[in-house]
C-alpha cells in the first residue's frame, strides 16, 4: 500500500511543479500564490504533526522547487518507514486533540492538494484564461508510462 501512496506523492509534486511553473511565469498573482502557499504549508504541517510536533500555525513555506522536492521526499520516507495503519495523535490548529491513521492522513494530503489546483484552475477559468496546466491525475499516469 506504501507504493500507491508513493505513487500519489509523486503525482502530488509533479501537478505542484506544473503549476509553480505557471504561476511563476505570472509573477506569482497574490491569491494565486496564496492558495499555492497554502497547499505546500498544509503539506509541511502534517508531516510536523506525524513527527510529533501540532504547530499552532501554518508555516510560510518558500514557493521553490527544492522546498516542494523536499516535501516530497519527507513524505516518501515517512511512507515507506511507517505502518500506514499507525495512529497519530495530533492537534488542529484550533487546539482540538484528535487521532487519525497514518495512511488517511497521506491520502488526505495528496487530495488536498487537487482540491485546492482545482480551485487555482477555477480562478483561471474565471479570469478568462485557458493556458493553465492540466493536472489532472489520469495525464501523469499516461505521461508516466
Amino acid at each position: 500500500m506504501s507504493a500507491e501512496l508513493t505513487a500519489l506523492f509523486d503525482y502530488d509534486l509533479w501537478a505542484n511543479r506544473l503549476w509553480a511553473a505557471y504561476l511563476a511565469e505570472r509573477d506569482w498573482p497574490e491569491t494565486e500564490s496564496q492558495i499555492f502557499r497554502h497547499i505546500l504549508a498544509a503539506s509541511t504541517i502534517w508531516l510536523q504533526r506525524i513527527e510529533g510536533d501540532s504547530p499552532a500555525s501554518m508555516p510560510e513555506p518558500s514557493l521553490d522547487d527544492l522546498t516542494q522536492r523536499d516535501l516530497h521526499d519527507r513524505w516518501v520516507r515517512v511512507l515507506q518507514g511507517r505502518d500506514l495503519d499507525e495512529v497519530i495523535a495530533y492537534r488542529r490548529t484550533s487546539g482540538e486533540a484528535l487521532q487519525s491513521r497514518l495512511g488517511d492522513i497521506a491520502r488526505h494530503v495528496v487530495n488536498h492538494g487537487t482540491y485546492h489546483r482545482g480551485e487555482l484552475r477555477g480562478l483561471c477559468k474565471a479570469a478568462g484564461r485557458s493556458d493553465f496546466p492540466e493536472t489532472d491525475l489520469i495525464r501523469f499516469v499516461l505521461e508516466s508510462s
